[in-house]
């Protein structure tokens, strides 16, 4: 019996083969984005450090990559092969599939030339950071042109009727993304030439950015969806209202390339503020609605601790609840902000991750398996990274500013280095979490299938 009713049909060999290289890519960014987190270590450890080919400045460059290959890459690939699922059949949009899957690989492969060359200016800016050298602008474009090559492909899926909730949630992804691309492009083109580089990169990836937020959250309420029905045999909410809440966030994130108009001066106060309006009224309601969906169907169970597919759920919706909570009560420039934005994307971590497990390996005939890993990884990550949100929640409460280390973090009463120490203690916790999972995932993405799906 075919397992996923929401796909008409098994996957062609074709099909396969792409949502195993969409696969492999995201999982492959996690990977190198751990070993380069790996060689930040190294790099700051004195004496080890005389021993690296780099550069002091590779720190931060290695940072820049980091964050953008485990944030961006990772969730813009997990949509990649997502999209396999839902594209209508035909043979361009298999050949849109297989240009996007080559260009977004080759994307990641040059942007990351500047980092292991020691080469460029970092540049922390939100959302996106970036390392100021044109391979890494290069490589981030065509990466993006890929991704935007396969979610062309959703846009006919859109017109489809009837509208199944996880297909039509997946195309909203797609025009989520699009919108997104809008933006930097927009934003690119209007900034003044001669800004200074700073300026320039937080400008061009703050818009965008905010949209990418629409998408993070998206693909989470995707993953509510197909896990509800894996686990329980039910959606949390009804199909109508499901594809409701999808459409709201694909017609917010529509309306942000508007912004670009209307919001005045693209380096002014104003065009910055309306995009955190934007997420501040088209962001909660859809969210909470299937949230509380999944949240009663958890009530009602059966609950099953070591089924990944009711880990994934739970967490992920424990892990995003508290996070979004935590946003009404951020400070200016104190580690309140990190607090809210890595619990939320820690919770959208868990729920692509459940997919991964649970939809995608399957589908490629390479079981995740029932050992004891499989839960671990979940709880590992999970309240590793709650404990890592509520430390930096009461370091910020303290006062500790962000984007900070060393001394200029000011750790000069016991409740400051209380406070941090528990931020490291619930990334150690993190961090073993997923390189469980990324280990699993490789391992089977890797080796031989095992099943066919048929």
């Amino acid at each position: 019996m075919w397992p996923h009713p929401w796909m008409p049909e098994p996957l062609s060999p074709g099909r396969r083969a792409e949502l195993r290289g969409w696969a492999l890519l995201a999982v492959g960014s996690l990977a190198v984005a751990g070993a380069l987190a790996l060689l930040l270590g190294l790099s700051r450890t004195p004496k080890v450090q005389d021993w690296l080919p780099w550069g002091p400045h590779f720190f931060y460059r290695a940072l820049v990559t980091h964050v953008t290959l485990s944030l961006t890459v990772w969730f813009l690939a997990g949509l990649g092969a997502l999209s396999v699922l839902a594209a209508t059949a035909g043979a361009w949009a298999d050949r849109l599939g297989r240009l996007g899957l080559g260009l977004g690989s080759l994307g990641v492969v040059i942007l990351l030339i500047p980092a292991l060359a020691d080469q460029g200016e970092p540049s922390l800016n939100n959302y996106v950071p970036v390392v100021s050298h044109p391979l890494f602008y290069v490589g981030l474009g065509i990466h993006a042109l890929g991704v935007a090559l396969a979610c062309l492909r959703l846009l006919p899926v859109l017109l489809a009727r009837p509208r199944q909730p996880v297909v039509f949630g997946i195309a909203c992804g797609g025009v989520v993304t699009l919108a997104a691309l809008a933006c930097f492009g927009i934003a690119w083109v209007l900034i003044p030439a001669g800004t200074d580089p700073d300026l320039f990169n937080e400008r061009v990836f703050w818009g965008g950015g905010h949209v990418l937020q629409l998408l993070n959250t998206l693909i989470l309420m995707v993953a509510w969806q197909i896990l509800c029905e894996r686990e329980f045999g039910a959606p949390p909410v009804a199909p109508v209202l499901a594809n409701a809440c999808f459409a709201a966030l694909a017609l917010f994130a529509l309306a942000s390339p508007l912004i670009y108009v209307l919001g005045g001066d693209v380096l002014g106060l104003a065009h910055r503020q309306i995009f955190t309006r934007l997420l501040w009224v088209g962001l909660p309601l859809p969210p909470l609605v299937l949230g509380l969906g999944t949240a009663l169907q958890l009530a009602r169970g059966p609950r099953d601790w070591r089924s990944p597919a009711f880990l994934a759920l739970a967490l992920s919706l424990v892990v995003f609840g508290i996070g979004g909570f935590a946003g009404f009560f951020l400070g200016v420039a104190d580690t309140r902000t990190p607090s809210h934005y890595h619990a939320v994307i820690g919770g959208v971590q868990l729920g692509l991750m459940g997919l991964v497990l649970v939809v995608i390996l399957p589908l490629l005939g390479r079981e995740a398996g029932k050992g004891r890993a499989v839960p671990l990884q979940f709880h590992l990550y999970g309240w590793g990274q709650l404990v890592h949100a509520l430390g930096f929640f009461l370091a910020g409460a303290a006062g500790v500013p962000r984007k900070t280390t060393g001394i200029d973090q000011g750790l000069d009463t016991l409740w400051k280095k209380v406070s941090m120490g528990v931020v490291g203690m619930g990334t150690g916790l993190a961090v073993l979490g997923g390189i469980i999972f990324v280990w699993m995932a490789l391992v089977r993405l890797l080796g031989r299938q095992e099943t066919r799906n048929e």
